[in-house]
């Protein structure tokens, strides 16, 4: 009985400190896009997108139940938001006379927190364990991707489809688990918009 009572409190605090390592700020971070000097050409009129996403799919929001830590981030996490900053990577790309008809469909940017939030929750439960005289360790479990990031874009370009991905870990940057997001670490950001970069690339190719 003892234990499966504390198996649950082990359970809580891991839910717990998924929480606290960034679920709860997630709707008020904020990623910069872009690196370097600002770009030659930001803006196009001939380029067109039509967003047919579904409003939820535009917010932040999280995933993955009580299993996994997943933060999906909305447009207006990013700045510029994410919508602005495509077609501001495709201004760049695509020639200058150029029409481009873009019908975005998916537009995906998950933040996988899996190891951060296991990291953080043996901590706790170490430590409140500990505090009550019955200390339990729970060693840190570390999933394959399991702190990622996924960018997936999916629809037609000039009535070319594409669906494109690209995925980055950032398992390996300091930041405090505690009180920073991932994305307060400046590899992260630029990891990011590589990536972006990378897609828009892709993107362009299908012109």
């Amino acid at each position: 009985m003892r234990k499966g009572k504390a198996m649950m409190q082990m359970f809580l605090l891991l839910l717990t400190s998924s929480l606290l390592a960034g679920c709860t700020s997630i709707f008020t971070v904020r990623i910069p896009l872009g690196k370097g000097a600002p770009p030659l050409r930001t803006v196009s009129p001939g380029i067109a997108i039509d967003d047919q996403r579904p409003a939820s799919a535009r917010e932040v929001h999280t995933g993955g139940g009580l299993s996994r830590c997943e933060r999906w981030y909305g447009d207006d996490t990013y700045v510029p938001p994410k919508i602005d900053y495509l077609r501001q990577l495709l201004a760049e790309r695509a020639p200058a006379d150029a029409t481009v008809d873009v019908r975005l469909r998916r537009f995906d940017t998950i933040e996988f927190c899996d190891n951060t939030a296991d990291r953080a929750g043996a901590a706790a439960a170490a430590g409140a364990s500990g505090a009550s005289g019955a200390p339990v360790y729970i060693p840190p479990q570390s999933v394959p991707g399991g702190d990622s990031v996924l960018v997936r874009l999916e629809g037609e370009i000039n009535g070319v489809p594409f669906d494109l991905s690209r995925r980055f870990d950032y398992e390996d940057l300091p930041y405090n688990t505690l009180s920073e997001m991932p994305a307060a670490n400046p590899e992260y950001r630029e990891r990011m918009t590589n990536a972006l970069n990378e897609i828009a690339d892709e993107l362009a190719a299908l012109l």
